[in-house]
């Protein structure tokens, strides 16, 4: 007969770890009964990484938000069998939200940036993790975030771009596309309309003063601009 604190124990921890092959640690993340999400919390040190495994269901949303204390904090989500990521954090930010293409187990892989794991930095981090059904356009957030997938106002401005960083004009919906400009938080951007790429929002705009200069940036980046 298990004891009631051995029972408290098991109900209590959300993810199990285990350290793989290659030296990342896995834990399995276990929703509790009733819950579509559940949030972990960790700490990494230098080359430490940390691959949170959950299943998922093709064509159900998932959201994950990253809180750090160290701005080098980021993740990537690698979908089932696959080392090529859906989502890139160093450039895309710290939220996903999409539509998973796959059914299978996905990976949230929690890192420092190289530099800073070179350097033997730290970070304390929570990882929120939801997934449900399909995402219906009545339950997107509130705000004057590039949220929507056609419309919006006329110019975006670029925003919560970390200190000393800069958001890239890409030439296609992608991360892996060629760079046009890097652009600082302020830069005011026209609207063409924003659509979903790879399980994240991209928007198509172009530079208020040089309208040539057109191209793709992550819509997590643009609030409504007041001009």
């Amino acid at each position: 007969m298990r004891s009631p604190a051995l029972v408290l124990l098991c109900c209590l921890v959300a993810a199990w770890p285990v350290l793989a092959a290659d030296g990342i640690r896995t834990e399995r993340v276990h929703f509790k009964a009733g819950s579509t999400g559940a949030t972990v919390t960790g700490r990494l040190h230098g080359n430490q990484d940390v691959d949170y495994l959950l299943g998922a269901k093709a064509g159900q949303h998932m959201s994950v938000q990253l809180h750090s204390d160290n701005p080098q904090n980021y993740f990537n989500i690698l979908p089932p069998g696959s080392e090529e990521a859906l989502f890139v954090g160093s450039s895309s930010g710290g939220r996903f939200d999409g539509t998973l293409p796959d059914t299978g187990d996905y990976r949230i892989r929690v890192y420092l940036m190289r530099a800073a794991a070179r350097r033997g930095e730290q970070a304390n981090y929570s990882l929120k993790v939801q997934i449900g059904g399909g995402h219906p356009q009545s339950a997107a957030p509130k705000h004057d975030f590039a949220d929507s997938l056609a419309g919006g106002p006329d110019f975006w401005e670029v925003s919560g771009v970390a200190a000393g960083d800069a958001l890239n004009l890409r030439r296609e919906p992608t991360s892996k596309a060629g760079v046009i400009v890097a652009m600082r938080n302020g830069t005011v951007l026209r609207n063409h309309g924003c659509e979903m790429h790879g399980g994240q929002r991209w928007c198509q705009v172009s530079m208020r003063d040089d309208p040539q200069r057109r191209g793709w940036v992550a819509g997590h980046y643009l609030r409504e601009s007041s001009q």
